[in-house]
């Protein structure tokens, strides 16, 4: 594929019922911390937090691990931390992701930072069902980008300061207008919107007196987030987790493509879905910085899989199931710089 058609593959995904999927190594890129950073953070402040034996030694045991590299997933899989580690681990990452949030809002307001998916949102016409996003980070970088650019977001939350979990009314707030046409029934207009859906939490949600509900300004500690693990599966089959992931899974299932940034393709909340639809045919364009073994094995298998990643260098590698395909000197793999690139 020459660079040309690779170029018009990729604005073929820009249209109406395209799915996108959005991982950490999108956030990553706004300055976000990664697992990585994650788990030099857990490394220094898990011990203080520990008194009891039994936990310092399951704490050591995935120390262990995480001084041998170990990626912080396979840590915790290895060994499975106790309830009281496993809170330790949920209210430092919540503080530590929800620090770097809040100063890539503040380089927003006071320095006129545009996000990625800012610029991401220009290139779609968004009407009718809107646009879907689907994403396993717990910051709200993507509501940010949605509202600097006057789009409207459903997070199945109705209302703004204290609001409430309402998964099936929460589309009905977008109402706009009811248009009156003689001899039918009147017909409900919505607002454009982009519906975002997170399986595994966000910062904003809290549960207070046994009820979900988004708080967008109230401390980090106590937010509902899953953390890595073994338990997040567990935790997974609870509201409003459970409907999010739900909700994720049959927009998969009815998408008419995806485009996936920055997602490292290690979650069986979404795949089992994602996948099964990709092997049936469907399209989807793959932005990241590498891919796993896991992802590489699946764009090998998937002919109308497109995948394009860094280089190591100033370009990028195009991978399909047909092979491999350098561009020299040509950024594609970063979302800000293939749409810069593109259109």
């Amino acid at each position: 594929m020459d660079i040309d058609t690779l170029k018009k593959t990729i604005q073929d995904f820009f249209q109406e019922n395209t799915l996108t999927i959005v991982g950490s190594g999108l956030s990553l890129s706004e300055g976000i911390p990664g697992m990585k950073e994650l788990s030099v953070e857990l490394t220094a402040k898990v011990p203080l937090l520990l008194s009891d034996a039994s936990d310092i030694s399951v704490w050591n045991k995935i120390d262990s691990d995480l001084s041998a590299n170990v990626g912080l997933e396979q840590a915790l899989h290895n060994t499975e931390p106790s309830p009281y580690i496993e809170d330790c681990i949920r209210k430092i990452t919540a503080k530590f992701i929800g620090s770097a949030e809040t100063k890539v809002l503040l380089d927003i307001i006071q320095r006129g930072k545009v996000l990625r998916f800012t610029e991401y949102l220009h290139h779609f016409n968004i009407r009718n069902n809107g646009l879907v996003v689907v994403t396993t980070n717990y910051d709200r970088l993507i509501e940010y980008a949605c509202e600097y650019n006057n789009i409207r977001v459903d997070t199945l939350f109705i209302g703004r300061f204290l609001a409430h979990f309402e998964p099936e009314q929460s589309r009905y707030s977008f109402c706009q207008n009811i248009v009156k046409r003689p001899g039918k029934k009147p017909e409900a207009v919505f607002a454009p919107k982009v519906t975002i859906l997170k399986p595994h939490g966000c910062l904003s949600w809290h549960m207070v007196n046994g009820e979900p509900y988004s708080i967008p300004n109230y401390p980090f500690d106590d937010c509902l987030i899953i953390t890595p693990g073994v338990n997040k599966y567990k935790e997974g089959y609870s509201n409003p987790f459970d409907a999010h992931r739900t909700r994720a899974n049959l927009e998969i299932d009815c998408a008419q493509r995806y485009i996936i940034i920055g997602y490292g393709f290690g979650d069986d909340h979404l795949e089992t879905h994602l996948i099964k639809q990709l092997e049936c045919g469907k399209p989807a364009l793959i932005l990241t910085y590498a891919l796993s073994q896991k992802a590489k094995e699946l764009v090998k298998r998937c002919k109308y899989v497109t995948a394009i990643i860094h280089d190591g260098a100033n370009g990028s590698i195009l991978i399909t199931a047909s092979g491999e395909t350098q561009f020299r000197d040509v950024n594609l793999w970063d979302l800000q710089a293939m749409l810069r690139e593109v259109f």
